[in-house]
């Protein structure tokens, strides 16, 4: 059992503000992002497995702590803090979409956050250099990868902000929402628009996501 002093911690973990932590002074600062992780996996649906997806900052001036640093270097008891998600370079011709949005795939768990819009589904092609600059849910790992179109589907926000629509860019693919106990399939070019909590399904790869907006 570890003899170093536990450093009470008062940190924001998205929706749920001013959750106290009894930290060993030692951790670094992403070991504790590797805790709370596994502390509120459950309880949050959009958090993510990779602690490289998060930095820890002080809730006061928004400094972050420094990640080979154990934290007792950062901090004192008492000191609050803040869980936020680190931000990708986004495309020249994307935008950052006005709420935080994310595919978690069905079966593996695996979350993806949609940093930009419109954001591309489909998956990398070693033989084919001109990969879209706008793919941001890259499907080729998964054993049903190469069923999956390179450029098979896209999310995009509307003229209205948090309006989200999915649209089928494949000839020879299909996309089907789940949604509200109804199946919309699209075809080539069709258009839907999506709901926090709907299903997008890709019949051809069996591969299934669930759409998620997270509250602020």
């Amino acid at each position: 059992m570890s003899s170093a002093p536990r450093l009470e911690l008062h940190i924001d973990v998205f929706a749920k503000p001013d959750q106290v932590a009894m930290a060993l002074s030692t951790l670094t600062p992403n070991e504790l992002i590797e805790a709370i992780l596994s502390e509120f996996a459950r309880d949050l649906e959009y958090l993510s497995e990779e602690s490289s997806d998060y930095k820890l900052v002080r809730r006061d001036d928004g400094t972050p702590l420094q990640d080979d640093l154990p934290i007792q270097q950062h901090v004192k008891n008492g000191t609050a803090l803040r869980l936020i998600e680190r931000d990708l370079p986004i495309p020249m011709m994307a935008n950052r979409p006005s709420q935080a949005i994310y595919l978690r795939e069905t079966s593996s768990q695996r979350l993806y956050k949609l940093h930009w819009l419109p954001a591309v589904i489909g998956r990398r092609d070693a033989s084919v250099a001109a990969t879209s600059p706008l793919l941001a849910v890259d499907l080729g790992s998964y054993s049903n990868g190469l069923r999956v179109s390179r450029h098979h589907a896209v999310i995009s926000e509307g003229e209205r902000s948090a309006h989200y629509t999915i649209e089928n860019l494949a000839r020879s693919n299909s996309v089907v929402v789940l949604c509200e106990n109804k199946r919309v399939t699209l075809g080539q070019e069709e258009r839907h628009q999506l709901q926090h909590g709907d299903t997008i399904y890709l019949p051809n790869s069996e591969l299934s996501f669930k759409f998620i907006i997270r509250d602020v």
